[in-house]
């Protein structure tokens, strides 16, 4: 009965050992921890660039502001320039070119629209039939039988073969070349 009880001890020591052993060794577990691990490092990095990128655009807000803070500057300087070294003539013609600017301005004549992205109702030059029939005409009176076919005008060439919108390099012998 011991033997048979020592036999049964370590066959559940062994049990528990190999299962052990197999349960650290998977290859599942460690693919686990690796993916993990990968994953943290990534979260890390896309922390890393929104910081990057919120320190980027503090830092341009701060210049942007720097430079307007220069630019006003700039013109009060120029302002108390201009009150102190121009004299009383020069400051009223300056202020009446600047009157008759305002008034050019606003007195414009017609008003100016945006350019439409659509032919209008009448026949204008976004109408897709826009001088065809001028165009037509002048293509069938300058050949000289009427046809519409001009002799001297080469077909088109196909450029699938080997030559591209510059043309056919001089070195490679194609189909299209005369």
């Amino acid at each position: 009965m011991e033997q048979f009880t020592a036999t049964l001890l370590v066959f559940l020591v062994g049990l528990l050992v190999g299962a052990a052993s197999a349960w650290l060794l998977l290859p599942a577990r460690r693919q686990q921890r690796h993916l993990k691990r990968e994953r943290d490092d990534a979260l890390e990095a896309l922390k890393r660039y929104r910081d990057d990128v919120d320190h980027h655009f503090l830092r341009t807000a701060e210049l942007v502001n720097q430079l307007n803070e220069a630019y006003r500057d700039v013109h009060q300087q120029l302002s108390e320039g201009a009150r102190t070294l121009c004299s009383e003539q020069g400051r009223r013609l300056a202020a009446a070119q600047n009157r008759d600017m305002l008034a050019d301005d606003n007195d414009s004549g017609p008003a100016v629209h945006a350019p439409l992205d659509y032919a209008p109702s009448q026949k204008g030059t976004l109408a897709e039939d826009f001088g065809l029939k001028e165009k037509e005409a002048a293509f069938d009176a300058a050949t000289p039988d009427g046809s519409g076919a001009d002799p001297e005008v080469a077909p088109p060439r196909d450029y699938a073969e080997g030559c591209d919108a510059q043309g056919c390099p001089p070195d490679t012998p194609t189909a299209n070349k005369a």
